[in-house]
């Protein structure tokens, strides 16, 4: 009588490998996918937010300006092998160097963000004379 029901059991449960396949298989390239992208996406935020960092460390030196600031993030990029599309925006005023990198971001999935932005602020140098301090 046992030998009888096993042999009902697994005739009840042939396919449902193949189901479990079918169902499975597009969750795990879809998770493979979404791994890719993230990875791809952080790497163009620290690209982005060097660059940000390399170019207000540059325009924030004494003498130093808006063109400086802009040629050293562009130069940053260009390093750490952006071959896309980068914005570099640079602001100075009496205080502080504000330089705002934009970066193309390549696209796996569709609902990710085409761009990431990452800004850094440095203050100016300036010169205080030793009887000043």
């Amino acid at each position: 009588m046992r030998a009888r029901s096993a042999s009902r059991r697994a005739k009840s449960d042939r396919g449902e490998a193949t189901a479990q396949l079918v169902i499975l298989t597009p969750i795990l390239i879809l998770l493979v996918f979404l791994g890719i992208q993230a990875a791809i996406y952080f790497h163009a935020a620290n690209v982005a937010a060097a660059a940000a960092s390399q170019g207000a460390a540059a325009g924030s030196r004494r003498g130093s300006g808006i063109a400086e600031a802009t040629a050293a993030a562009q130069q940053t990029l260009a390093d750490l092998g952006d071959s896309g599309q980068a914005q570099t925006v640079a602001e100075q005023d009496a205080a502080f160097v504000r330089v705002t990198v934009q970066v193309d971001v390549p696209r796996v999935l569709p609902f990710f963000p085409e761009t990431v932005s990452r800004t850094a602020i440095e203050p100016n140098e300036r010169f205080v004379p030793e009887s000043d301090r």
